[in-house]
Parts: structure tokens; sequence; C-alpha cells
């Protein structure tokens, strides 16, 4: 560094620098771009230096030392240091400290890694016998030892019991039907889509120590054999001292794989908190998503169950290969400027969910998409999805007019699509072609292949297209509602559900789909997918009950019909909090069921017939990635309130004369406690609530924290009212799409309208008096209705 100050400065004799008399030519530095060696830098962090989005107060920057300017980029671009990883790489959006006037203490958890990556020092702390040039004696080092980044990778073993190994020629894919006894065992691990490199050849171990000052990522193992591993975020805030106390603060084993939080890393619990509120939103992927049930190949092979996994992978390259959706080839035959994308094995167990039994093992290749490169194999990735309440709309004015339903199945529906452009994918795991490798040849993709960002709106575009072929219309309200005379289809990804006047109506809709290509299989009534027992009562009304889905919740509970009741679902007297306090929930031996399976299955509840229970459900979903002594308590508390009111469910009385109502509310810091606000920040927002109906009948309900901090109970109630009034326009307009069509519709007003029910009149007023919210702009940019 000091070389290229002499170099680039200039001479107080030549009033120029040597560059400039070396070159000739006049070239002008500014004593600004020069820093000192070795200062701390702060670089931008990498979400944000890629355009992304991270939470408000997470740290912007991290931790670099400047090692000089860049020989390949601009002068003013820096080598920086990463302490943690050892890794060196030119910054522009910098700060430099180069006073060193934000260093007071050395930070002993930041430990050196440049003599082990350099070979003078090996990775468990002895030395390595080399020495530096000159003769100069080896090396020692009193730091402790440290690992090295490549390896700092944790690795699982798999059993290679159920290890299959599939051969093919050079056309195609052949596949035995059944995996034989003697399996070998495959080349590599299946590669994690968060990091598709921590792969390791079987029969190996990663061994290597850890130092206590320098925490590895490992977070320890789950029950599925997975290792949990630290985000690039909590890495590089745990090495700069954001997060002293790692060791000390990492949350309690659970079986689950689920986001590990470090005690005081609020920021990350607060968003694991509002997102999981939205993922409730579609209680059977969130059944799924808790109950555990999701897995990749490595995983699966672990399970007790793994030979019904291994069938469903040798079933699922079987359908691949028999519908040619794709093509092997030789590495060489890719072209030059095409990227080879990995593959990933994504397994699951469908249960039904009424029972919980397991009724299919499920193997899906993917692609994968996390390796794309956007403008090179994808652009846009946007497909629409319909709502669930707008499903249970439909669903209603089938009972009521007396239509017919019929729930159908798209097999493998994203490969019935063709692949927009040329897609090459590395060979999956369990496959070998004949007289080749991984290493000598690829798939290349003929259909579109799960996996892929763009996979599910190609797939879209594909349906869409068939289904105006076949003379249905799109609606304009809602892109996965489809209209042909006196026909409606509704289309939620992969699956569908018809509606019309006869089940013959309905089969020859299905046959005409069949014959134009489409892979379609009927499921049935709806009724029987989401597991409701519907019964029409004397007067005319209808009941929607899950008794068979409570008794497996109370199952679960360990809960009899002599236990315990209660009256309602939650204490009214406590409001549950994270209790970092208290003890694990997976330390109490109290407590003998899985706390994120027994969720999804409220949830699900929650969601489809009982709306009673929907505030005390999200409020245990919250704590699912750190449950404690008290949630597990709350829990059984409302066990005991279903198992008093396990024979209730949600009553359908049409009252033809009504539209749409919604009523809204909002508790405005209703968690507010000074005692947990330092480690709870959700204690400062507000809740809203609404239920909606139409004709009388309950079509939507919902619980859930707002996103934003109101001030005052006006602007916590006026939140409510717009995120109330956002689900119920766009369901009214399809309502009124659907009059317009001669559909029939529970009104016998000629037009469909909806009241709103507020109790503060500030929020009422506020609506129609903008001027008053001049002041309060995060109110003002809320949609007024």
């Amino acid at each position: 560094y000091a070389v290229y100050l002499h170099n680039v400065l200039p001479s107080q004799k030549e009033r120029r620098s040597s560059l400039e008399v070396f070159g000739s030519l006049r070239v002008g530095h500014r004593l600004r771009d020069c820093h000192t060696f070795g200062c701390p830098v702060y670089a931008l962090q990498n979400a944000l230096q890629a355009g992304n989005a991270i939470p408000k107060w997470n740290p912007r920057a991290r931790l670099g030392v400047n090692l000089g300017p860049s020989p390949f980029h601009a002068r003013n671009v820096y080598l920086v240091l990463n302490p943690t990883t050892g890794l060196v790489s030119p910054q522009y959006h910098v700060s430099f400290d180069d006073f060193f006037e934000t260093v007071q203490t050395p930070d002993t958890s930041i430990q050196p890694t440049w003599k082990v990556l350099a070979g003078f020092e090996n990775p468990s702390g002895g030395e390595s016998g080399r020495t530096l040039q000159g003769g100069a004696s080896n090396i020692t080092s009193m730091a402790p030892p440290v690992v090295s980044p490549a390896q700092d990778i944790t690795h699982m073993q798999h059993d290679p019991t159920y290890d299959t190994v599939y051969e093919h020629d050079d056309a195609s894919v052949v596949l035995e039907d059944e995996p034989t006894g003697d399996m070998r065992t495959m080349d590599t691990m299946p590669q994690s889509p968060t990091n598709p490199q921590a792969s390791q050849t079987p029969g190996t171990q990663n061994s290597s120590p850890v130092s206590a000052q320098n925490p590895s990522r490992h977070f320890g193992t789950s029950s599925r054999g997975r290792q949990r591993t630290m985000s690039r975020r909590m890495q590089d805030a745990t090495a700069q001292g954001y997060l002293r106390n790692f060791t000390q603060a990492m949350t309690a084993y659970t079986p689950e794989n689920v986001p590990v939080f470090l005690g005081n890393d609020f920021c990350a619990r607060h968003d694991y908190e509002l997102s999981i509120q939205e993922r409730m939103r579609h209680p059977i992927a969130f059944h799924a998503e808790m109950n555990g049930d999701i897995m990749y190949l490595h995983q699966a092979l672990r399970q007790d169950d793994a030979a019904d996994f291994v069938r469903a992978v040798v079933k699922e390259v079987n359908d691949h290969v028999s519908l040619n959706h794709w093509q092997l080839i030789k590495r060489s035959e890719v072209p030059e400027d095409a990227t080879v994308v990995p593959s990933v094995w994504a397994m699951r167990r469908k249960r039904d969910l009424t029972t919980n039994a397991i009724t299919k093992y499920k193997a899906r290749l993917n692609l994968h998409g996390g390796k794309q490169e956007f403008g090179v194999n994808y652009y846009e990735t946007y497909a629409p999805v319909i709502t669930w309440f707008a499903i249970r709309l439909m669903i209603v004015f089938a009972l009521v007019f007396g239509w017919c339903l019929c729930q159908v199945d798209f097999v493998l529906a994203y490969t019935q699509a063709p692949i927009k452009m040329d897609m090459y994918m590395e060979l999956p795991d369990g496959i070998e072609p004949k007289g080749g490798s991984k290493a000598t040849h690829v798939l290349k993709l003929l259909s579109n292949l799960y996996g892929q960002k763009q996979a599910g709106r190609v797939w879209n575009q594909y349906l869409v297209d068939k289904l105006l072929d076949a003379g249905f219309s799109q609606s304009l309200i809602d892109d996965c509602v489809f209209y042909r005379g006196s026909v409606i289809f509704i289309v939620y990804v992969d699956d569908g559900i018809f509606l019309g006047r006869s089940d013959e109506q309905l089969t020859r809709m299905i046959r005409m789909l069949q014959e134009m290509g489409l892979r379609i299989d009927d499921q049935g009534h709806p009724a029987d997918y989401v597991g409701v027992n519907i019964k029409k009562l004397s007067d005319g009304s209808y009941v929607f009950s899950q008794l068979a889905l409570i008794e497996a919740i109370l199952k679960d509970l360990g809960m009899s019909s002599s236990h315990k009741i209660k009256r309602v679902p939650m204490s009214s007297s406590k409001y549950l909090h994270a209790h970092i306090a208290s003890k694990p929930f997976y330390e109490c031996d109290q407590f003998n069921f899985n706390y994120r399976s027994v969720i999804g299955k409220l949830n699900y509840l929650a969601q489809t017939s009982r709306p009673d229970i929907i505030f005390a459900v999200h409020q245990l979903a919250r704590f699912s990635a750190d449950p404690r002594e008290d949630h597990g308590v709350a829990m059984m508390y409302l066990g005991m309130y279903l198992n008093h009111t396990k024979l209730i469910g949600i009553k359908f009385k049409i009252q033809p004369d009504k539209g749409f109502e919604c009523y809204a509310d909002a508790d405005f810091a209703g968690a507010f406690s000074k005692e947990h606000s330092d480690e709870d920040p959700v204690v400062a927002k507000s809740r809203s609530g609404w239920y909606i109906f139409y004709a009388g009948c309950p079509v939507a309900w919902a619980s859930k924290l707002q996103t934003m901090v109101a001030l005052s109970t006006t602007e916590a109630e006026y939140i409510a009212l717009s995120n109330a009034l956002r689900d119920v326009i766009p369901i009214m307009e399809l309502v009124k799409e659907m009059k317009s069509r001669k559909f029939d519709v529970i009104s016998i007003l000629p037009y469909v309208y909806y009241k709103a029910f507020e109790d503060n009149s500030g929020a009422i007023t506020g609506p129609s008096s903008q001027d008053e919210l001049k002041d309060q702009a995060h109110c003002c940019l809320l949609p007024s209705f």
C-alpha cells in the first residue's frame, strides 16, 4: 500500500505522480480517496447491495478491514476483508474509519483466518510446518482454533440402505419399478436450496473443532436429521458483537425444522411473527408446514418410512420419463452461455385433514430456482391465486341453490406446460446414466419443471389459454375464476372446482378438457377434501362442523371426554408474550405432543368452521418457533374449551334481504406490558379483527396484528377497517359480476351492497374527512373506503 501511495501521489519536486511520469498522461488523484491501511470499513449489507429490503432495525452495514485499493477496478474501489469468513471482495458503498474512532476495545469474538487460509496454521490450531520465505521459523499462534470457511459447512450423513441408483441409456431414463435390495450409494448428498454447495461424500465426517469465541453456524440437529444453521445476517451480527451472548441465548432444542432465534434478536422474531399470520391464511399449506411433513431427500431417507419415499422417487422419475419431460445430453453440448442449474428433491407426506392419517407419499423433482438469474433464464414470475374465503363463498352458493360441485386435480400440473426457454439441469440424486456420470451428462428440460421461479406463471398462462380455447371466459375481477354458460370453474394453483347445474354437465366439461390434452383427476366433492361435515337443519339452515378433526386434536393433547373443561378459548386475565425466562416447551415433562403439528390443525379448524378460536390460535401460532411452558399451558386451556364445545359448528342461515356486511374492531395496544416490552416488540402493536357476512352467512373472519404502530385508538380502528374492507371489496365485485352473468346470488335487491360497522367515531368520519388526517401521513396512505 505504501508503494501504491508513492506511485499515485504527486512528488514535491515533479509536481506529478510517478504514475503520470511513467505513462506521460495527466492522471489526477484525490486525497479523499486515500484511506488508512487496515482501518475498519463498514460495507453495505449484501441484501441492500442487491436492491432488497431488510428489517428496519437491522444493521445496515457489516464490519470489514481495509486492504487497499483494488487493482482491477476504479481507484475509489477498495478491497475489504471480511474477518468472519476470511474472504476479500471489492467494495464501493463503504464508509472508512481512518482514525479508528469506532474501535474501543479489541473484539476477541473475531478470530483471524488468514494464517489458516495461507497454510501457516492448521484448522485445529496446530502448526502446519510451513515456513515463511527466507527461512523464518514456523509461525505459531496463541489464538484459539478457528474453523476455516471450507470447513464451516455442516454435513449430514444418510443411511445408504435406501440409496438408489437408476440406470438409463443416452436417449431416456429407464427405472426399476421397485428399489432392489442391493442399493448402491449416491455420489453426492442432495443439495439444499439455501446452500447447494453443502454436499459431502458418504463416509466422511466433518469433525473440525469449533472455537468457543468464534461460534460455528451449527445449531444442533432436528429429529429429521437436518442440522440447523445461522443465516448470513446472523453470522455477521454475531461476529460484530451485536449479539454477544450467542451461545447462551440460543433457543431450546425443538424437534421441528424451524427458525432459530437468538434470545435478543427481537427484529427477526418480530418479522417471523408477522409473516406467520399471512401464511395462516392458507390453512392447508400451513397445516403441512407445521406438521413437519415436508423435507429434503436426505432427511426423508432417515425416516422410518424411508422405503415409501424411495418408491415415490421411483414413481416420480418414471412419470417424467414416460411423459418425455427431459432429454439426456452430454455436458459438452450445452451452449457456453447457458447455465446448468442444480436439481433438488422435495419430499412430502400427504395426510387426511380430518384423521391426520398418511394418505400418500409424494416426491417432487425440482429445478433449483435459487440458482436462476434474472434476465438470463427467467423474467416475470407472478401467478394469481384465489383466496380461501372466495372458495368458501362458492360452496355456500352451491349449497343454497343446489349447484353441483366437483373438485379436480391436475396431474403433474406444471410439467403439462411447455418450457419457455432452453433450460439445463444437473442429474438428480439417484439417477446415473449408462456409460456416463453427472460429470459428463445433464438434462435438457422439454417441459415446465417444478422449482423454476417462473414455473407457476408459465403453468397459469398455459391453463388460461386452454380454458379460453375451450370456450371459457376469464373473470375481470378475479383471474382464477372462469365462466362457460352456467358453469363456473375456480383455479387454485394445480387444483380446481367446477360448479354447475348437474353432475352430467360437469362430467362433460372434465372430459372436454381431457380431450384437449390436460391431465385431470376427479377428486369428488370439495367438502370431502376440506374435511367438513355439512348438515342441513329443519329450518333450511346449514351447519358446518369438524368433529373428527377436533377429536384428533384432543387425542394429540392427550385429553379424553372426562377431562376438565373450559368455557372460553383463553384465559382473560393473562396475555401471552414471548416468555423468554420461562422453561422451554420441549423440556417440560407435562407436555407429550408436537406443538407445531397441533398448531397446524388448530389453524385449519379456526379458518374453516370455528371462528371463535381464531384469536387464541393466532396467539399460540406466534410462538411456534420458540414455544415456552406458558404457551403449552395456554394450548391445553384451548384444548379443554374444544373438549367442551366439540359438537359446535358454524351456522349458515340465508337472509336474502342482506348483502355484504363487515364488522371490524381493533384492540389498541392491548398487549402492551412494560414488563415484557424489552423482550417482545409486538406489545406495541394493535390487533385487528373482522367478520364478513353475505346474506347473513359468515364467509370470512380474521384476527391479526397490525403491521404498523397505531398512535391512538382512532388510528387503530381506521387501520382495522381499511384492512377488513380490502377483503370485502374484491369478493363483492365478484358477486356483482356473477349477477351480471345471470347466476343466482343471494340478494333480492337489484344491486350488491355492503355495510361496514365500526364503533369509533374518529374512524367513521376519517374516510369522509381527509382534511382531519392531513397531519397523519401514515393513515392518509391507507385506502379510504
